[in-house]
């Protein structure tokens, strides 16, 4: 059995390359770039205005002694004579300052300045500023946002290079199973973890290949079945008495055991290994917080590793109120974030791992060590959120 940390540093070190391909620049939101991006020219390309107001030559300024200006209205521009400029226009190349409307007077085709520190550049961003041809502007690892597409697109870039995601194969396994839209009965349940793995993919832009639902008689045939998938998502199985069937199962299909076993609940029993066709496979317990907060610190971590992304890793919060000492597992505790006299972490009531509302209702998840006692009000705590878009 092993910690949490060293669960995620396993995993981490089993990360491998699905190559890349390239996306049209609209559909890469949430992708990771794979490609360095450089400036094709300068940014902006030209000397351009921070206001709306008058263009001027800072010559012409400093050697007015009336600071009264005419307003040229023709394309020549006279000397001594100022013209109207828009925030974001081109300023004319023998024009070095801008005066904002806010300090003119407009009168009888004149203005009058009433500022009298205007200096060169002044309302002026010039040339190359924000970048120089050949500045690097994204990095590989980047993972992309809607913020970044609009820099790409005024790079000229209509296609991106990003890192291919994954072929990803979910296994639901429980003869009570049932799909979401069915009926069920008094016995049978509606089956849900597909559905956090999913979403949490679909974060990082993966889709799932194939998500099925299996009786304990179909497990191995569907496992056979899947190795040729590069990530084997499962759940279910490992909250019965003998925990160790379905590892069992999974090693017989030739997938070897990385490790088995994680000091925490409700993840305790988390199974990890590859095989040979190099699928790696997480078996989850089947219960639905076990499954949301495996995701969570498993699932993601090793994503990010593929991908050169930052490792998860906690925020430091100190914890709002009081709580009793864990002894002998550490404990994944459901929690929300309160603005009380700063940011701090709030446990919330969870009945076990089967709680389906353990996570809906929470901004992420603490975890509670046994070597840490009694936490009090102020303790600092590891916090995990759920999304992080680092």
């Amino acid at each position: 059995m092993i910690s949490v940390t060293a669960a995620i540093q396993q995993i981490a070190a089993c990360r491998t390359s699905w190559g890349t391909e390239s996306l049209p620049l609209e559909q890469a939101v949430g992708r990771v770039l794979a490609e360095p991006i450089t400036a094709d020219r300068d940014y902006p390309p030209f000397n351009r205005s921070l206001r709306d107001g008058f263009a001027i030559r800072i010559s012409d300024y400093l050697s007015a002694k009336k600071k009264l200006f005419p307003i040229s209205s023709s394309e020549e521009i006279l000397p001594g004579h100022v013209i109207r400029i828009q925030n974001g226009a081109i300023l004319p190349a023998e024009m070095d300052a801008v005066i904002g409307a806010e300090d003119v007077e407009e009168k009888n085709g004149n203005v009058s300045v009433s500022n009298n520190h205007i200096r060169e550049y002044q309302h002026v961003i010039r040339k190359g500023e924000n970048a120089r041809a050949g500045d690097s502007m994204l990095e590989p690892g980047c993972r992309l946002q809607f913020q970044h597409l609009g820099l790409l697109a005024s790079l000229g870039m209509q296609h991106i290079t990003v890192y291919r995601p994954p072929k990803v194969v979910i296994i639901s396994m429980g003869s009570e199973l049932r799909v979401s839209g069915a009926t069920v009965n008094e016995e049978q349940l509606r089956e849900t973890n597909s559905y956090t793995f999913t979403g949490l993919l679909a974060q990082y832009g993966i889709p799932v290949t194939s998500s099925l639902v299996v009786s304990e008689e179909a497990f191995e045939q569907a496992v056979t079945d899947s190795l040729d998938a590069d990530l084997l998502l499962i759940s279910g199985g490992l909250t019965t008495v003998d925990s160790s069937v379905l590892p069992r199962i999974l090693q017989d299909c030739g997938v070897e055991q990385v490790f088995f076993r994680v000091r925490a609940i409700p993840c305790k029993p988390f199974w990890f290994g590859y095989s040979p066709t190099k699928t790696r496979v997480m078996l989850f317990p089947k219960n639905v917080f076990s499954v949301q907060a495996g995701a969570k610190l498993f699932l993601e971590s090793y994503i990010r590793a593929c991908w050169n992304l930052p490792m998860v890793k906690p925020w430091l919060l100190p914890f709002l109120d009081y709580k009793a000492a864990v002894h002998t597992l550490d404990e994944i505790v459901p929690a929300v974030l309160t603005n009380k006299n700063g940011l701090r972490v709030r446990a919330t009531p969870a009945s076990g791992a089967g709680d389906i509302t353990a996570a809906a209702q929470t901004d992420g998840i603490f975890l509670h060590s046994t070597d840490t006692g009694n936490l009090e009000p102020g303790s600092l705590v590891p916090f995990y959120p759920w999304v992080d878009n680092s």
